[in-house]
């Protein structure tokens, strides 16, 4: 059997085909790229021509993820499409017009096949190759498509330097403002809320609860829409206020203040009724203390004693006769609200408590003290107990002076009546200390609340430059000072007017004084003036003369109406 060439040496056909298929492949990748670049910068002129219509740039990214992305879809489209080798032969046999010689010879290659018939188509089909060359297979270019792909990469090219629109960079302006400034804000809420947490005692950090305040900061979300920022800083201050409202003590402070009134009408406890007046609570209660100090002196002689708790007493009258008084004007008021019903409910009240005896105001006051009590209960409570031990220590006088010395039973009753008003004045300083924590804790909260308001105009402001100059706007140097005015209707060293009811007239020189108006008078005369009446009378002539000469007026008419009127001025000159 004759030798197979392809045995001693190298394929001359396979080497063909290979160098066909490889021809092919870099045509139709090409043509693969160019179709899926033309489909490419559609999607991103398509992208740019979104975003300028609505102002915006185009984002750079954009560019470079529309060429990886033609580049993948074109290998990836390239692999699924690329030729083979036996497409390649059969390519190769129609365009040299081989009559399928190659894939003929590749078949019967493959399945090992022999003999004469077979080896001379082998060598019909080596020498056809030898004479041919791959590279007389060449690529058409469309010029379609290639037209296609230059202007759309012209096209898409052009939209990389439009610029944005002048509302849309005044959108970014205020976007990147916006998230700097609430970066800013949110910094120096948490900071704030820090020093703040330094300067409260136990009882304000119960009352306040700062870790709940630095938890709302945390969980506002970070934005670049100003709107949306502000709406989150007015939801903060709208928690915070409401916190604040929850600290409220109305009453208490109410009462309190009056109770301070009363104490300022004596002189010894006018300044524990000050105090009470402005809201001063935790020094209003070191006095009280003081007060207590005075009461439990038990060493001292019993007429030591009785002096020292008369200052208690008369303290501890005032300021119940106060809460009384309040409470009677809130039933009264409550009463004037409600109608009949209520009217009966607190008369009904009102007739049990004075049965009772104790001159204590009602429970329902919506305020309780440290233990549970209402402020009326303890002041009533604590005058109560001062008027007690006075009593027993009145007896304990008299017992002495009958029968020279004091009896245990009243030592005791003494005693038991001194630890009493003790305890109520404790119930009662707790009780101012706590209201001195609520409103200290109040006014810190709704401090902090101007604070947001501060922040929220910084936010949306504009030309500020710093949180800091929104926080203390006085402490930008510029501007104009302030003025030096006068006023001369002020009387020194007078006192105050008060409204007697009288009328007084008030009397002074005309044009004399300071004024923002000046009034000018005419200058006198004397005439009389015909000018206007003589023109009415001229006018008035010249229409009845214009009306007796028109031509369509009959002359009996004519000289009826002019006699007419010659009377009517004959009248008038007589």
């Amino acid at each position: 059997m004759p030798t197979n060439p392809s045995e001693n040496q190298q394929d001359p056909v396979q080497s063909f085909t290979r160098a066909v298929r490889s021809r092919l492949n870099r045509f139709r990748f090409l043509d693969l790229f160019l179709r899926a670049f033309a489909i490419g910068t559609t999607v991103l002129l398509l992208v740019g021509l979104y975003y300028i219509l609505r102002g915006h740039a185009v984002p750079k990214f954009y560019y470079g993820l529309a060429l990886g992305l033609i580049i993948t879809a074109s290998l990836l489209w390239f692999a699924a499409r690329r030729w083979t080798r036996d497409q390649a032969a059969h390519f190769a046999d129609r365009f040299f017009g081989l009559k399928d010689s190659i894939s003929s010879y590749l078949h019967f290659k493959e399945q090992n096949k022999s003999g004469e018939f077979y080896q001379l188509q082998a060598e019909a089909s080596i020498d056809s190759v030898t004479q041919l060359k791959p590279e007389s297979i060449s690529y058409h270019w469309s010029r379609r498509l290639l037209s296609l792909c230059a202007v759309l990469l012209l096209a898409a090219g052009l939209t990389a330097f439009k610029k944005p629109s002048s509302e849309v960079l005044e959108q970014i302006r205020i976007a990147t403002e916006t998230t700097a400034k609430t970066e800013e804000i949110n910094q120096h809420l948490e900071e704030l809320i820090d020093e703040l947490e330094k300067t409260l005692d136990e009882d304000e950090k119960g009352e306040l609860k700062p870790d709940q305040l630095r938890q709302l900061v945390k969980e506002m979300e970070k934005t670049s829409d100003r709107k949306e920022a502000m709406k989150q800083y007015a939801e903060l201050e709208r928690q915070l206020r409401k916190a604040a409202r929850k600290l409220e003590q109305r009453k208490n402070e109410q009462l309190m203040a009056k109770a301070g009134e009363e104490l300022q009408k004596d002189q010894e406890s006018k300044k524990l009724g000050k105090k009470l007046s402005e809201k001063k609570f935790r020094e209003a209660a070191k006095d009280l203390e003081k007060l207590a100090e005075a009461a439990n002196q038990p060493q001292r002689k019993l007429s030591e004693q009785r002096k020292q708790l008369a200052r208690v007493k008369a303290a501890a009258q005032r300021m119940a006769a106060a809460a009384k008084a309040a409470n009677r004007k809130g039933s009264t008021s409550s009463k004037s609200k409600s109608g009949a019903k209520s009217t009966s409910s607190a008369a009904a009240n009102q007739s049990k408590s004075s049965g009772n005896g104790k001159g204590e105001s009602g429970t329902g006051s919506g305020s309780s003290g440290s233990s549970g009590e209402s402020m009326e209960e303890l002041l009533a409570q604590l005058d109560q107990s001062a008027k007690a031990l006075d009593k027993n220590l009145k007896n304990a006088q008299q017992e002495i002076k009958l029968n020279g010395k004091l009896s245990k039973k009243s030592l005791g009753q003494c005693n038991s009546s001194r630890s009493s008003l003790l305890s109520k004045f404790d119930k009662l300083n707790a009780s101012l200390c706590k209201m001195g924590s609520k409103r200290d804790a109040k006014l810190k909260l709704l401090s902090m609340c101007k604070k947001i308001g501060q922040c929220q105009g910084y936010l949306n402001k504009p030309g500020a430059q710093s949180l800091a100059q929104c926080l203390k706007p006085g402490s930008k140097p510029g501007g104009k000072k302030a003025g030096v005015g006068s006023v001369e209707s002020r009387r020194d060293g007078m006192g105050e007017a008060f409204d007697q009811g009288e009328l007084t007239q008030l009397s002074g020189t005309k044009g004399s004084g300071p004024s923002q108006s000046t009034v000018e008078s005419a200058d006198d005369g004397s005439g009389v003036s015909s000018r206007r009446t003589t023109a009415k009378r001229r006018e008035f002539k010249k229409q009845l003369e214009s009306f007796v000469q028109r031509e369509d007026v009959p002359d009996d008419v004519k000289e009826g109406v002019k006699q007419y009127f010659m009377q009517i001025h004959q009248a008038d000159e007589k």
